[in-house]
């Protein structure tokens, strides 16, 4: 077998104890051969559908690309298969052996595009990525280079403004404009060392992309089908710790435009003696100039399945079920990974689980020292749901693992909380009277807050969901759903007699908005965009004061809560 960098010399002929250079590499069987090697290997019936490449081209790939194995090394067999499940190459001894109850297994060759030879669908996502990468780094580095430029100018202008003023008064202010001349040159240093240092930061994470689209491009000419498949896992991990350090640059403020001002004392034509200060040199650290654009869907890799977006007007529903709950007041629902729902009754510190069929299987208390309590429901992960304690004490976030329905972790607010959504590591909280809140669960005990800018001061007893770049509010007060960035910036509001009183909110895979209009008795579905809206289920489909909804992700299904005892389970098609 050849060695990963050797390659030099015929494996065939060296078994023969003959040494021939070697011109071609076949990666299934993981043998260097000579042109006479070759042309066997071609014409061989165990080895003629195997693809040969130059050695030379072998010795381009990437290291790790030549470590990945063909064979298994417990059957030597073709790995052809992939356990999903197991995160795990099989062959077919290997799949009938030890994957045989997986449900997530796959065929490799399904996930390469078979009329473009080595052109993988996984490689198409992760040069997409590589350029959504590249052009936001070097829009970021033409922004940071502009805001180096402005400063420098404004600094420009700013002594101009000092020395013009300088010139009015007595020159017993001397130390005083020496002072506001190095508090300006100070800040602007200060200022410029950072905005340089990201932009050293930014040009290191760009060569580093530069070097891992080279060896894409390398991989897409020369590598196998499987070292594809294996290697783009590679790329991913290593793509994704740049995306992540490029994304951590624009979201901790490094981007943020930085501007100085100068601005005068009002005293600064009275006497002499009533001044003690020439002025005040500042630094705005306003919002960005930039943006960045991540045209590539940032999770479709092809270890995870993908979902295709659709207009709202070719979405439908289908009932699925009734359940009776014979409780009225339902504010929160939700669908575990196992399908059992549940069901949390206002103010009540009841729980309630039921079956897929709509059984009743428990109904648990949230907190046995608190009363009424409760409010909505947001699911953390496949096994925790959390719920908001709402208006009365104590002023909580309550973890529940959905399966035993038993408390497993408690967060202090220090504030009234109604509507819950969780995302990006956080609480996002509608409060009674500091309008929505975000906590930051990494921080301990939620004591990272910060309010959403923009956001009403008074959004007690309303709702909110969240995806990993917006928030979106549903306002029975005004009638009104508002979509924010997580900076607080408005980016549309939608308000229209079609939907009344709205309360509960729910996103699907799409990032389309689905909304309870509990005054106007319907469903509601609006666009990413909120441009778009449709009524979704209404009055004519018995549908009368919902109230609470949850959107299963995977499952397709939506399930709709109301205030009239009963909740109801839809296919969405």
């Amino acid at each position: 077998m050849a060695t990963i960098d050797i390659a030099s010399f015929c494996d065939f002929c060296q078994n023969k104890d003959i040494n021939k250079s070697a011109e071609e590499y076949c990666p299934q069987c993981e043998e260097a051969l000579c042109r006479e090697c070759t042309d066997n290997h071609k014409i061989s019936k165990l080895s003629k559908m195997h693809h040969t490449i130059s050695v030379e081209k072998y010795r381009k790939l990437p290291s790790f690309i030549k470590q990945i194995k063909h064979n298994c090394e417990v059957h030597d067999c073709f790995l052809e298969f992939y356990c999903k499940s197991h995160e795990f190459l099989c062959c077919k001894l290997c799949l009938i052996s030890g994957h045989k109850e997986c449900k997530e297994t796959i065929f490799v060759e399904d996930f390469l595009t078979p009329s473009s030879g080595h052109q993988s669908v996984a490689l198409g996502y992760i040069e997409k990525v590589l350029t959504d990468i590249g052009i936001n780094i070097s829009s970021a580095l033409k922004d940071r280079n502009r805001n180096l430029m402005e400063l420098r100018e404004q600094k420009q202008v700013i002594s101009e403004y000092i020395k013009e003023k300088r010139k009015e008064i007595n020159t017993l202010l001397d130390h005083l404009e020496e002072e506001l001349q190095e508090n300006a040159s100070t800040l602007e240093k200060t200022n410029c060392r950072k905005i340089e240092e990201i932009i050293t930061k930014l040009e290191d994470e760009k060569e580093k992309v530069d070097r891992i689209q080279k060896d894409v491009e390398t991989v897409n000419m020369f590598a196998s089908n499987l070292q594809i498949f294996m290697g783009t896992k590679a790329f991913q991990e290593s793509i994704s710790t740049i995306e992540m350090n490029v994304q951590q640059v624009y979201d901790n403020g490094s981007l943020n435009n930085v501007t100085m001002k100068c601005t005068f004392n009002e005293k600064l034509e009275e006497f002499i003696k009533h001044i003690k200060t020439f002025g005040d040199v500042e630094i705005d650290n306003c919002e960005k100039h930039v943006s960045f654009s991540w045209q590539s869907h940032k999770s479709a890799q092809i270890f995870k399945p993908t979902s295709v977006a659709k207009s709202i007007e070719n979405i439908n529903v289908r009932l699925g079920r009734r359940i009776n709950i014979n409780r009225e007041g339902i504010s929160g629902c939700a669908i575990s990974e196992a399908g059992n729902m549940l069901f949390l009754q206002a103010r009540s510190n009841r729980l309630m689980k039921y079956s897929p069929n709509g059984e009743l299987i428990s109904e648990s208390c949230i907190d046995p020292e608190a009363s009424g309590i409760g409010y909505d429901l947001a699911v953390i992960d496949s096994n925790t749901v959390a719920v908001s304690s709402g208006g009365n004490p104590p002023q909580q976030i309550y973890l529940i693992d959905m399966n035993s329905t038993k408390t497993s972790q408690v967060f202090q607010l220090g504030d009234w909380c109604c509507g819950l959504s969780y995302n990006n590591n956080s609480f996002i909280c509608c409060t009674f009277r500091n309008g929505i809140k975000i906590f930051d669960r990494s921080h301990s005990n939620l004591t990272n807050v910060r309010i959403l800018p923009n956001a009403p001061d008074k959004v007690n007893y309303t709702y909110v969901t969240s995806n990993e770049n917006r928030i979106f509010h549903s306002n029975w007060n005004d009638d009104s759903v508002v979509c924010y960035d997580f900076s607080g910036q408005v980016q549309w509001k939608y308000c229209d007699l079609l939907l009344r009183k709205p309360y509960g909110i729910t996103l699907d895979s799409n990032s389309n908005i689905y909304v309870a209009g509990s005054y106007s008795n319907n469903i509601v579905v609006i666009s990413p965009d909120g441009k778009q809206a449709k009524e979704l289920i209404g009055a004519s489909a018995g549908m009368s004061s919902p109230r609470a909804l949850f959107f299963h992700k995977t499952k397709h299904v939506l399930l709709v809560a109301t205030n009239n005892e009963v909740a109801f389970m839809y296919d969405v098609i």
